[in-house]
């Protein structure tokens, strides 16, 4: 059982620091455009390289905050890396929904959320101890 609990809690400490990262990313995002006076959306290869870009990005800052990685079992470090930002993504699609005030599934928002949380946990994985 105790097992379980940590297992848990180490699942969803990653899933956090993900999050976290997607909204400091989004809220870099929209400064940016603030800044350079833009007002229209970014074309699939640019907001695709802006995910991978900070994700890798939020991956190192997190990486020198908690070079830890929460989870120690290789196995499971895998099975994190494939599910977390899975679960990222679908997690943001839906805050971004409700703060919409929309009810559809954006797969594209989710998409390049599952993006960004890839190369963030890839990055956590790479460079974490």
């Amino acid at each position: 059982m105790e097992f379980l609990l940590e297992l848990l809690f180490e699942f969803f400490g990653e899933l956090f620091l993900q999050l976290f990262g997607e909204m400091f990313g989004g809220a870099f995002k929209a400064a940016w455009y603030k800044l350079r006076g833009r007002d229209h959306e970014l074309t699939a290869a640019q907001e695709t390289a802006w995910s991978v870009m900070t994700g890798i990005g939020a991956g190192i800052l997190t990486v020198l905050v908690v070079p830890h990685l929460a989870i120690r079992l290789h196995w499971l470090q895998i099975l994190n890396l494939l599910l977390a930002p899975v679960a990222a993504g679908l997690l943001v699609e839906r805050l971004r929904a409700w703060r919409e005030s929309r009810r559809e599934f954006s797969l594209e928002v989710a998409g390049y959320a599952a993006l960004f949380g890839f190369a963030f946990a890839l990055t956590r994985w790479l460079f974490g101890q």
